[in-house]
């Protein structure tokens, strides 16, 4: 081997270890760089909209809250990266880790530790998904679905049009770490049974704890956000009538007005309550009865053979509302977007008619307040319904038969820039809450009455943190002026990168020779 060969062999070979040094050197860099970025959020957010930039009113809006909060995603965070909904969602979860010391971000692989979210599974039904979170604190816990943290423009596209994670993370910490469960009444002093333990049961599973309340004569408490009358027997007590002091309509009145939730369970057998149905007209709810010719009146009752359970018609499944415009989707969302829908089941149900003084949408304005009534579950087409066994009534494809509603009445708070809401639930059928129905794993009454009794805390969601709308970046959205600059930036740069490239070994051939 000559010297001219040996030299060229001796820089090839040092060229080519010096090349190899450095791809490692930079291969090594951008890992240790990808995980330092990843660890401390080294991101520089070049979107218009801040999607990638946590708010300082967020962070204003938790920084009081001292409890520990843990913010747990159901897949690696591998996974969680790899797709843009869930590493954007990801992404605000680490950085109110990392401005809040009280919050913790967790991630589990749910497929490969399944044990590891059984407690959050809280019924029958519950489904538990990779791409769900939850926040928990203490004793209270939240699962929120993915699709929760974005604004879609309507029901059926799966894109996306604005981002809400900030709102919905805020709401959702707020909630759980409130100081104490608020009080769910039980009345007692109308008849009222409670001999199912499984309604107590999914009372404290939704958070509530519980007192039983003779409403003629106990105080209602502070913290108390809900009541509710199963089976009553007897008519609340009204200092109307001229006979009573005490007006526990009144009392009712003034509770729902402190922004406040009343349930109640009904059915064909209940005796008329004048007095309780005469408020409740006024929150759009009306009993089903019928007057004969001769005067006499007959509560009404729900029969369907097309759609029962029961050969004789009276143990109805009951159609879901889930128009986006209702209250009924948001109720119903959980057990709908499960794939195959359980049946929720009303037997020997008293339909829930809307009270003649709210328009065809269900929505009463009167004295600076309004109030709507949201159908949440309804009969078939088929349904009719009888008095004193004769048929007074039959459905339509366009007016089904109420067998549960929701009333809402809001209220805008100016302190806190928030909508808070009244709930008044009527459902005519008591075994809708039965035990049987809801140990039931068939069924989805359960799971139903649970996530009413969820919305019944008042969630709140705080209006001035904006959602952040995502940019258009089709084509078809580029201004001239963008388009000839990228046309310069894609012809200019390439061709520069390779002039330079060239330049250098032009030069570095001739000192060699």
């Amino acid at each position: 081997m000559n010297f001219h060969t040996s030299k060229k062999l001796r820089y090839g070979t040092v060229s080519l270890a010096f090349t190899a040094l450095f791809v490692a050197a930079v291969i090594a860099l951008n890992v240790v760089f990808s995980a330092l970025s990843a660890k401390y959020l080294w991101y520089i957010d070049m979107t218009t909209e801040t999607l990638y930039t946590l708010s300082d009113e967020c962070v204003e809006l938790l920084d009081d809250i001292d409890h520990e909060v843990t913010i747990l995603f159901c897949d690696d965070p591998d996974n969680l990266e790899a797709a843009s909904t869930t590493r954007l969602v990801y992404n605000t979860a680490l950085q109110l880790q990392d401005r809040l010391d009280n919050i913790t971000v967790k991630t589990v692989n749910i497929i490969k530790n399944r044990s590891a979210v059984n407690k959050y599974l809280t019924t029958a039904t519950t489904e538990i998904k990779t791409t769900d979170v939850i926040i928990e604190s203490g004793s209270e816990f939240r699962k929120i679905a993915l699709q929760s943290f974005y604004t879609f423009s309507n029901q059926n596209t799966t894109d996306p049009w604005a981002y809400n994670a900030e709102s919905r993370f805020a709401a959702t910490i707020i909630a759980v770490t409130r100081a104490e469960a608020p009080i769910c009444a039980l009345l007692s002093n109308h008849g009222e049974a409670y001999q199912d333990s499984e309604l107590i049961n999914l009372i404290t599973d939704a958070g509530y704890d519980i007192l039983p309340l003779d409403l003629s004569k106990d105080e209602i408490p502070e913290d108390c956000r809900l009541m509710i009358s199963y089976n009553p027997t007897s008519d609340f007590m009204s200092s109307f009538d001229g006979i009573s002091e005490v007006s526990e309509i009144e009392k009712l009145d003034k509770f729902l007005d402190g922004v406040n939730s009343f349930m109640i369970f009904v059915s064909p057998s209940t005796p008329k309550l004048p007095n309780l149905e005469e408020y409740l007209y006024e929150w759009g709810i009306k009993f089903a009865r019928h007057t004969d010719e001769v005067n006499n009146t007959y509560n009404c009752i729900v029969k369907d053979s097309s759609q029962s359970l029961t050969f004789d018609g009276y143990t109805v499944v009951s159609e879901y509302v889930t128009d986006e415009s209702s209250l009924g989707a948001q109720v119903n969302n959980d057990l709908t977007n499960a794939g195959t829908a359980p049946k929720v089941i009303f037997s020997d149900a008293m339909p829930i008619l809307h009270a003649n003084s709210y328009d065809s949408t269900g929505y009463y304005y009167s004295n600076g307040y309004s109030r709507q009534i949201n159908d949440i579950f309804v009969t078939s087409e088929n349904a009719v319904i009888e008095a004193n066994g004769n048929v007074v009534g039959k459905a339509t494809q366009a007016d089904r038969f109420p067998l549960l509603t929701i009333t809402t009445e809001g209220r805008q708070i100016e302190a806190t820039a928030t909508t808070e809401y009244s709930y008044v639930m009527a459902c005519g059928s008591i075994d809708f809450a039965s035990e049987a129905i809801l140990q039931s794993n068939v069924y989805g009454n359960n799971d139903s009455l649970y996530s009413m009794m969820r919305i019944m805390q008042k969630e709140i969601v705080y209006i001035n943190l904006a959602k952040k709308p995502f940019a258009i970046v089709d084509i078809e959205s580029l201004t001239s002026s963008d388009a000839t600059s990228y046309t310069l930036a894609l012809s200019i740069i390439p061709a520069a990168i390779v002039f330079i490239c060239g330049a250098v070994v032009i030069i570095k051939r001739k000192f060699e020779r």
